[in-house]
């Protein structure tokens, strides 16, 4: 029988608890969220969270720090197809998109989690950033949001993946914005205005934190 990509295993269950353990010991990570009530409110609430690309573990920080809302992350189809490293994918809570061709199956399965009230977690950039900014975010997540209604949620990854020395990695949860399509607008206009709104929170975010902890530099971290 073929495996639904909607759903998870027992033992995929216990190696993403084992990920989550591993993520806190290395990175130490600190949430920080926008509101503190944040944290009770997104509890079993359906929606979308979106977050810049920083490096190739973006996948499973993510998934562990946002373990209490057990998000499916969004990973490209070519990380599946390596072989060692696409079958420990495969047991996470991850949902393959192909970015080399049109794929419509990556969307299917985020609807169908969506619809079930789960979450999801997206790179909406597609790709790892090489200049080190905030790159075009692309409309795929905020079209989820905008048909079935479910806000979408800007985090911020900040800092840099060392193991258990220097700055710890920072994430930052901003309040949800609110999705409510007018019965007269495409979803896929609206949605662009959406992506265009968590984008713009995402950088908002990031520079705050930057003031806050000081620039990430590459030899050495600053301040805790």
């Amino acid at each position: 029988m073929k495996k639904d990509p909607s759903k998870q295993s027992f033992g995929g269950k216990l190696f993403q608890g084992l990920i989550t353990f591993l993520v806190y010991i290395f990175f130490r990570p600190k949430i920080i969220y926008a509101d503190k009530t944040l944290k009770k409110r997104l509890k079993k609430q359906p929606c979308v969270f979106v977050a810049n690309h920083t490096h190739h573990f973006d996948g499973a920080f993510c998934g562990a720090v946002l373990h209490r809302y057990k998000p499916w992350v969004l990973v490209t189809k070519k990380w599946f197809e390596k072989k060692k490293v696409g079958k420990l994918i495969s047991l996470c809570r991850c949902i393959s998109i192909s970015l080399d061709e049109a794929d419509g199956e990556w969307f299917k399965t985020a609807e169908e989690i969506i619809n079930r009230g789960g979450a999801l977690m997206i790179f909406p950039e597609g790709a790892l950033s090489k200049s080190g900014k905030i790159e075009e975010f692309k409309p795929g997540a905020a079209l989820i949001s905008a048909k079935h209604g479910v806000p979408i949620v800007p985090c911020t990854i900040y800092g840099k993946y060392k193991f258990f020395i220097g700055m710890r990695m920072k994430f930052y949860i901003g309040e949800p914005i609110e999705s409510n399509c007018p019965p007269d607008v495409r979803h896929s206009k609206y949605a662009r205005e959406l992506i265009a709104k968590a984008k713009t929170a995402v950088e908002e975010n990031f520079a705050a934190l930057e003031k806050r902890y000081g620039k990430v530099v590459k030899n050495g971290e600053k301040a805790d």
